[in-house]
Parts: structure tokens; sequence; C-alpha cells
């Protein structure tokens, strides 16, 4: 398998958000978030004891609960509350067994440091979770890395110091209660004096200092180019989409019932052959706007721009009420049209006069189509044509909405209100006639 399949999905990669398999999101939780302390612990011990390690039965259990609570922090801790109380697995349930050796195991500077650092990263990581702003995510994660590192350095500090004193115990310098006083936390300060006696010991902290800040100054710049690659393809593509293309929601291609709305100015050449580029560019960027307006207010997803046209979606999440929220969407707009005209007169643009709304729902593919270097992510199906060529039939009937029967079907009785049947109708393309409705307004 190759490496980099191991940790993401090949579709893209994320934060922006990458996608991660099981595997990849195991080892991303132990490596990087809630396991450190524990993960440098036993990786010291097994260092020095080998194979001898898995003698010990409190060293064999850590282990053990490690990967248990990495297991469960990969599936929980997307909450903050679960994040918090999910770091503190492992040093609780390790404490539990090895206080069978007496309550002087939980004076252990080893101990201690090691429920300080559980319940500090832990605290960070909610916070970050939660984090509303940039810049206050910034600032936790520069503290939750140099936390990180920090461990790291600890553990080295007391696994010295741990050696240190076993070899005057087995010289017989010291006796067994002395070892195991010289360990506990009130004692931390004469240890660390003997710590930093060896030069070398500072070299390590000073090391340490500086890739601490690298690795923390890497970490936010990594973090900003993210929110800055999330906010610039948010504005090309609709968020929800960006998402399921970067992985968040997983970008694999489905079925679904949606409801598809289509829309186009009309008359657009005319408009275009009367003015300048600057012009019609600033006034399609105003008339967007509108329609993103009102397509969040009624929880849709744009899915293109097509020069004048606009394609959206209703239902990608839940599609009980995609047919009334697309209408409703599509009449609120329409309710817009008079301030709009009035406000592109005061910034002297062009003036839309009309539009005409297409509305239909069914079955639709949805997912990435496209060549291995390029893809759109959008959907695709019979049903798709037909809410475009509704929307054509608008100039027909001179109606600014028109929706098909299986939409009209769907609507709550105070919208089916606002509709008449125009009759049967055959559209390009279908042996079968359609039932179509249309608004209850004229051009």
């Amino acid at each position: 398998m190759d490496l980099l399949n191991l940790f993401q999905y090949p579709i893209m990669a994320d934060n922006t958000v990458t996608k991660m398999t099981p595997v990849g999101a195991f080892f991303n939780e132990l490596l990087l978030f809630s396991g450190q302390y524990a993960l440098f612990y036993i990786l010291m011990n097994f260092t020095y004891d080998r194979l001898n390690y898995f003698a010990n039965l409190g060293h064999t259990v850590l282990l053990l609960i490690l990967f248990l609570q990495t297991s469960i922090l990969v599936k929980f801790g997307k909450k903050p509350t679960y994040r918090f109380l999910g770091s503190l697995i492992a040093p609780l349930c390790y404490s539990i067994f090895e206080m069978r050796e007496g309550l002087n195991f939980l004076l252990n500077t080893g101990h201690i440091f090691f429920w300080v650092f559980s319940i500090i990263t832990g605290l960070l990581q909610a916070f970050e979770i939660k984090a509303s702003t940039q810049k206050l995510k910034l600032v936790l994660e520069f503290l939750v890395t140099n936390i990180n590192v920090i461990t790291f350095v600890f553990i080295y500090f007391f696994f010295d110091l741990k050696l240190t004193f076993s070899k005057q115990l087995a010289a017989g310098v010291i006796s067994e209660s002395q070892y195991l006083e010289y360990l506990e936390v009130y004692n931390i300060k004469d240890g660390l004096l003997l710590f930093l006696d060896d030069p070398a010991h500072i070299y390590i902290l000073l090391g340490g200092l500086i890739l601490s800040l690298s690795l923390s100054i890497g970490r936010m710049r990594i973090i900003q180019l993210k929110d800055k690659i999330n906010e610039m393809f948010g504005k090309y593509v609709d968020k929800g989409i960006r998402d399921k293309i970067m992985g968040v929601e997983g970008g694999e291609s489905e079925r679904k019932k949606i409801a598809i709305l289509f829309s186009d100015i009309r008359s657009f050449t005319t408009i275009s052959e009367h003015h300048t580029p600057d012009e019609i560019t600033k006034m399609l960027n105003y008339y967007f706007s509108q329609w993103d307006e009102s397509v969040t207010k009624y929880r849709g997803v744009i899915d293109k721009y097509i020069g004048d046209a606009i394609m959206v979606l209703f239902g990608v999440q839940d599609s009980s009420n995609a047919c009334g929220c697309a209408t409703a969407c599509a009449i609120d707009m329409l309710k817009k049209m008079d301030s709009m005209k009035t406000e592109m007169k005061r910034l002297n643009l062009p003036v839309i006069e009309n539009i005409g709304i297409g509305i239909n729902f069914g079955s639709v593919i949805i997912g990435d189509i496209g060549s291995k270097q390029r893809k759109n992510y959008t959907v695709i199906g019979d049903n798709v044509n037909i809410a475009s060529r509704l929307e054509s039939l608008c100039k027909t009937y001179r109606i600014p909405l028109i929706i098909s029967e299986i939409t009209h079907s769907r609507l709550s009785t105070p919208l089916k209100s606002h509709f008449n049947l125009l009759g049967e109708t055959e559209l390009k393309g279908k042996s079968d006639k359609l039932k179509i409705f249309g608004l209850k307004v004229h051009y």
C-alpha cells in the first residue's frame, strides 16, 4: 500500500482538510494529539528494557490503555467535552492500575506530570475546537505544539533521572526507599539541578526550545494557509461543495433525490452589447450576491454559475423539504427584483428587467466529474436537464417561474396556491409529456 494512501484518501487533501483512512486517523491522533506523553514514556522505557518491557505488567497495560484512548478520541474527539475527558482516559486507568503498588506511586514525578500534561493538552485542544477566530486558533496551536515538545524534553529528563538513581540503587549507594523518594515530585528541584550539571543536557533543552518554536511557527503557517485556501476556494464554489471536494464529508459519488433550480437573465445578450465588460461584471456580481443571500436563507447549495445563469441544488443533505425550499427561494428572489432594479440604477449598472426560473425534483448522480487533471464536483442526470428546459419555457409562457408536476406535488398547500396548471408539454429529448405549473405572475 502507498504510504500516502494509508493516511488519506487520494481524492485531495485538507487541512485544507484531508479525509483520513481509519488507520491514518489513528496514527494522526496518536502521534500529533493526545498520546505524546504516554507514547514517549513507553518508547523511553522500551529503549532501556527492550523486550523485557513487556515483563512489567504496568507498562503493558499502559500501552493497551493508550491504544484504547486513541481509538475513542478518533471517533468522538471532535467534540470539545469528549476531547478533554477522552484525554484523561490513559492517566486515569494507569493510576487506578498502579495504585496496587501503594499511594507513594501517586507522588511519583512521572505520574504527576502525566496528569498535568494530559489536562493541559486536553483543555487546549478542546478550546481549539471551539475557537471562533483564527487569531485564537493560532495562539492555541502555538501552545499545544510547544507543550508537545516540552513533553518530550520532560520525559527525557525524568528518564535520565530515573537511570541515574537506578545505577546508584544497583551499586548500593542508596536504598529502595530513597530511590522512590528521589523520584517523588517534591524532589524535582534537586533532580533538575542534577540534570543541568551535564552541559549536554543544557544543549538538549536549548535545542528543544528552538525546535519547539520552529514547529509552532510552522503549524501556525499551515493553519493560515489552510484557512486562506478554504476561504479562496469557497469563493469559487459553494462552501458545502468545497467541503465535499476537500474530503470533510467524503467526496464519493452517490445517487440522491434533490430539487434542481435553474435561472438565467432575460435578454442578457442585448444587455451585454450595450455595456462595457466592467459594467456587466459588476452587475452580475451584484445580481449573484442577491441569489447567494436567498440560497443561503433556504439552505440551498450553489452548484455553478454559467455565464448569466445559475444552478442551485436543494436537499443535498436532507431532501424532505427540498421542493419547498427551492420554490420559496425562487419566490424570494423574484420579490427582490424591484428593489434590485432600483439599486442597479443607483449604481449606474445595467438593469435586469426579468429572469426565468425552472425547478424540478428527482434522482441525480452527485460526484466528481472530469479528467484526472481537472474535475468538477456537480450533479448529472435527466432531472437536471428537465430543470434547465423548464427554465427555457419561461420565455414561451412569459412567466418568471415554472415547476414540474412532481415538484408541485411536494409543496405545502400555501405554496401550491401560488401556481396554476399550465398543461402538458413535450420537452426536448423526452417522449412523455410533462405537466407543468406556473407562478401566478406574468411579465
